[in-house]
């Protein structure tokens, strides 16, 4: 007798990050997107599961609309499934639970208008599972979504994982499909007959379904694969022996969904797929405690996710709170939040991205009008000084430095910096370059390029690491004034214990103007000895988008002591002269441009200083291979002191963004 073909589901997702380049958006399309959907046109018996972003739908929408008019055809033709989910693709654990409820109907409504369908499913987003999701998902319409196998691994369900299961939360459920790893790790890699030998090797007891679900980039986009899998014809073979093979059925999930019941109720606990698990160091929320930036941008996120739900439909000023609502979603894309081997966090126009539609959201909000004002949030360990062009954000538990400025005209955060760290590919470039060099007795000796695929030789000499984060008006304290170099490679001695510690913080008024003060009472080590000093700063806005920060240095002690202040900025600008280095002595006044968004920055200290500026760079993975890539400028003001006992020394530095 004749067994029962076995159900197989291919599902694909299409995303490009909010803020991706054009040019990334259009290789995606014509590399991946267009070819991948014209070989499945060609192949009428096999059908797809889909799920593209509503980052990606707005762009085709915009600038392939032939694309779109493609993929209905297809729809219509019973080819295509299409997957609901995040609209513009958070992690859904990471977000509001309204704001996830939010983007899910979007995404529906969206599917709708262009599709006329209403999803059952949702895309999981990077298949990060929280089992306090079933509730939310269940409540905003979402019937299923796609784990992967390694999920059900950690619920006692060794792979192969080929039936669905149900997880419940009270009176809510949700059932989870999972998808196989070794088909992940197979395709479009190896044969495509490779490919259905694996799907056929699957059991064929009870009620099975074997289930493909990944990444659409990787037919065509990711390197090496275009060649492979459209001119060298894997995707056309691929689909071919499907149709032609009886021993497979062709199915989609809501098919399954009909045909069989779950297999049980199941519990999965947090997890993602192995990558990710790896990567994370076993649980996605370790990004948050690994880079204290991204901890930033999400604590932000949600502090504009509270004021968007408390805004009226309509505020006063006429600003639209669904305009608001929607750079709010835009800035919950993850890509930007989080760093595996490639891009991510690194990648600095995403993390821009976030800030522009947070700093869009919030112009929407913010009512307070022209007049400067000063404020407490985040309970009292951050401080803001809005005025009518800028906003100035401190941290009085990082050294009351400066965390963010953003230009509300050009909805730019300038100081949207991230600091140099190890990562684990950083000790494979030191092992690589240590081979490297020692094999010089070969015929061709080996290169770093060869061995890790870097863009670029002697990577490994640039893997300098910051002891800080690269913020603003950050209290450094030297022994001696340090030249280009050390500043660049962050190797400096620091004598103080204030440039990452706590400032008491409070609200006063200078000369009229709400201004916020920070004290901290610490030391400076002179030898083996702790001089004990009491640094008070008062920011105080200048203008529209201005601030003169004063300095209080008092030595508390009972002896003269010398030593050098040096305040640090960092600027999240276009790459200037500046970066390749610059040291100039006796300056009171300095002005970079912002070549990206073309936003001039001026920078004067009362009294002569000796400026340094240095590019910060780090070392990543992308998918091309690592790389370097520019963050950042750093700049440095230097000014030798000399403090007698309980003599207090008044340091002024102002800082202007845009015209003055």
């Amino acid at each position: 007798m004749r067994s029962p073909a076995k159900p197989f589901i291919f599902c694909v997702h299409a995303h490009q990050p909010v803020g991706n380049f054009e040019h990334v958006f259009l290789e995606a399309y014509e590399k991946s997107y267009r070819p991948f959907f014209e070989v499945l046109g060609k192949h009428p018996a096999v059908k797809v599961s889909c799920h593209l972003s509503g980052s990606l739908l707005d762009w085709l929408e915009k600038n392939k609309p032939e694309f779109i008019g493609k993929l209905r055809a297809l729809f219509s033709r019973g080819q295509i499934e299409f997957l609901g989910g995040g609209y513009y693709e958070p992690i859904y654990g990471m977000i509001p639970r309204k704001d996830l409820a939010g983007q899910i109907h979007l995404m529906r409504e969206r599917l709708v208008s262009l599709f006329g369908v209403d999803p059952e499913g949702a895309w999981l987003t990077e298949r990060v599972w929280d089992p306090e999701l079933v509730r939310p998902l269940s409540q905003a319409g979402v019937a299923y979504t796609i784990l992967d196998d390694f999920h059900f691994e950690k619920a006692g369900i060794h792979a192969p994982v080929t039936h669905y299961y149900r997880s419940e939360d009270g009176k809510e459920g949700l059932d989870l499909f999972a998808s196989s790893k070794d088909l992940r790790y197979l395709m479009p890699f190896r044969k495509a007959k490779e490919a259905i030998d694996l799907i056929r090797s699957a059991e064929t007891a009870g009620e099975n379904v074997v289930v493909f679900a990944d990444d659409c980039e990787k037919f065509g986009l990711w390197p090496g694969t275009h060649r492979w899998v459209y001119e060298e014809g894997w995707l056309d073979e691929f689909f071919r022996l499907l149709e032609a093979d009886d021993s497979i059925e062709i199915v989609s999930f809501k098919e399954i969904r009909r045909r069989f019941r779950p297999e049980r109720t199941v519990r999965i606990p947090h997890a993602s797929y192995t990558e990710m698990m790896e990567w994370s160091g076993g649980r996605f929320y370790n990004f948050f405690e690994k880079y204290p930036e991204s901890l930033y941008m999400k604590n932000r996120m949600w502090q504009v996710s509270r004021k968007v739900q408390e805004m009226p439909s309509r505020n006063g000023s006429g600003h639209d709170r669904e305009e608001a609502v929607r750079a709010l979603y835009r800035a919950e894309c993850n890509c930007g939040y989080w760093h595996g081997v490639f891009g991510g966090l690194y990648l600095h126009h995403l993390r821009a991205a976030v800030f522009e539609n947070l700093i869009e959201a919030e112009k929407r909000i913010e009512t307070g009008g022209a007049r400067a004002r000063a404020e407490k949030i985040d309970s009292g360990r951050r401080w803001v000084l809005r005025q009518k062009d800028a906003a100035w954000f401190f941290n009085a538990e990082c050294g009351g430095a400066l965390e963010e400025l953003d230009y509300l005209p050009k909805s730019a955060n300038l100081l949207c910096n991230l600091r140099r760290q190890a990562e684990p590919y950083h000790r494979a470039l030191n092992r690589a370059a240590a081979v490297s060099a020692g094999a010089g007795t070969a015929a061709e000796p080996l290169s770093i390029h060869d061995m890790l695929g870097a863009k670029e030789s002697g990577l490994e000499q640039h893997l300098y690491y910051d002891p800080y984060r690269r913020l603003s008006f950050m209290d450094h304290f030297f022994e001696e004034v340090i030249d280009g170099e050390t500043f660049q490679k962050a190797a400096y001695r620091e004598i103080g214990d204030f440039v990452d510690r706590r400032y008491q913080a409070s609200i006063k008024k200078d000369k009229g103007a709400s201004a916020i003060f920070f004290e901290r009472k610490g030391f400076i080590r002179t030898g083996d000895r702790r001089i004990p000093l009491t640094v008070k700063k008062t920011a105080a806005p200048r203008g529209r988008s201005g601030i003169r920060v004063t300095y209080r240095i008092r030595n508390e002690g009972r002896e003269n002591v010398r030593f050098v202040f040096a305040p640090e900025f960092n600027f999240s600008i276009g790459e200037t002269a500046a970066a390749k280095g610059l040291s100039e002595k006796d300056v009171r006044e300095w002005t970079l441009h912002d070549s990206w968004r073309q936003i001039p920055i001026r920078i004067q200290s009362a009294a002569p200083a000796h400026l340094l500026a240095a590019a910060v760079e780090t070392v990543s993975g992308s998918e091309g291979g690592m790389e370097k890539n520019f963050q950042e400028l750093g700049v440095l003001l230097q000014r030798p002191l000399l403090l007698k006992p309980k003599q207090t020394g008044i340091e002024t530095f102002e800082l202007t963004v845009g015209q003055p």
